[in-house]
């Protein structure tokens, strides 16, 4: 019924996608051990050039120029935690002393449903009691979400011993892979033949291409959010700024989440003490955020990752709505994979 060499690039189609989702969960189910070591291989991948630079150009040893380019990016890297992690520090703090216990907000709340009565006697006493009362719940309910995110915060914190031992690892895997790196590759070559060097060549390039493009493309997005919040919250004179412009980039990446969740909470809160001017500010503010972020991504993520933008707004699409932020990850690199196996003619 149907032409051979079409059921035979449907087998090898179905093949591929077995095998891709299979290694695709293995990952990201075995990450919780596997950390120090993918961020080694990130980070050497990351000091690659910076390695090639100082042997070549300069004639450093392999062992001299790893250690030189992975210390470096390192000390790059803590130096700005510590910075944020000093700010972030002192803003918890502030924000832990000056969170107004939640009976202070219940006058503001009662004195709107006081001048809701001098214009609705009509309505059932008993239907304003039963709003009044989820408005009241609402309100409780509200604040404990910025107090969760303190003692998330807080827990990290807590865990910093451990975070130090990741780093650790994660510093001695980075210099021995950025050491091997370069001979990896070609002991990894030697076991093609003279075409299967070439396509492998091109997959790893292609692969590390798009995933470079793609970590690029979502950190500019993240930052611009972060830098977009900072800035407006800071014009409307908004206190914790820095924390709260973090925890905006935080949610995102967050699909679940999003942006809104902090927007939402801060505009409710100047709401609520009657500072509408600030709170109609926040709400412009998301608005432009959320509008650039919905330009700006799957332009910058198809140009990184070489698809339509179709094809990525699909992948964004159908990824969040069936399992967030690690469904639209899998979509993503399902096309990206499956573009370079076609490129190298293996499908």
């Amino acid at each position: 019924m149907f032409d051979k060499q079409f059921l035979i690039k449907l087998r090898n189609f179905a093949i591929f996608i077995v095998i891709y989702t299979l290694i695709f969960f293995l990952f990201f189910s075995t990450l919780s051990y596997t950390l120090p070591f993918v961020i080694g291989i990130i980070v050497s991948l990351i000091s690659l050039p910076l390695v090639k630079f100082l042997k070549r150009k300069l004639k450093f040893k392999d062992s001299i120029a790893s250690l030189i380019s992975v210390l470096l990016a390192y000390i790059i890297f803590i130096l700005l935690l510590i910075g944020i992690f000093t700010k972030i520090t002192y803003e918890i703090k502030q924000l832990v002393s000056s969170i107004p216990n939640v009976n202070t907000f219940i006058p503001y709340i009662q004195e709107y449903f006081d001048k809701l009565r001098l214009y609705y006697d009509a309505i059932d006493p008993a239907i304003v009691q039963k709003i009044n009362e989820q408005v009241t719940k609402f309100a409780y309910s509200s604040l404990d979400i910025p107090l969760s995110i303190l003692n998330k915060l807080l827990s990290i914190v807590l865990k910093l011993p451990v975070i130090f031992l990741i780093l650790f690892v994660s510093l001695l895997s980075s210099y021995f892979f950025s050491k091997d790196m370069l001979n990896f590759r070609s002991s990894i070559l030697n076991i093609f033949t003279p075409d299967g060097k070439k396509k492998f060549s091109l997959i790893v390039d292609e692969l590390n291409k798009s995933l470079t493009g793609y970590i690029k493309a979502y950190s500019f997005i993240v930052t611009l959010t972060f830098i977009e919040t900072y800035i407006g919250f800071s014009i409307l004179n908004i206190k914790y700024a820095l924390i709260l412009s973090i925890v905006s980039a935080i949610f995102d990446v967050l699909p679940i989440l999003g942006i809104g969740a902090v927007y939402s909470l801060v505009a409710l809160y100047y709401i609520i003490t009657k500072k509408y001017i600030i709170a109609f500010g926040i709400l412009i503010l998301y608005l432009i955020v959320t509008i650039v972020r919905q330009i700006l991504e799957p332009k910058l993520v198809s140009a990184s990752l070489g698809l339509h933008p179709v094809a990525v707004l699909a992948a964004i699409f159908i990824g969040i709505k069936a399992y967030g932020f690690v469904g639209m990850i899998y979509l993503i690199f399902l096309m990206v994979l499956y573009n370079i196996l076609k490129k190298t003619k293996i499908l």
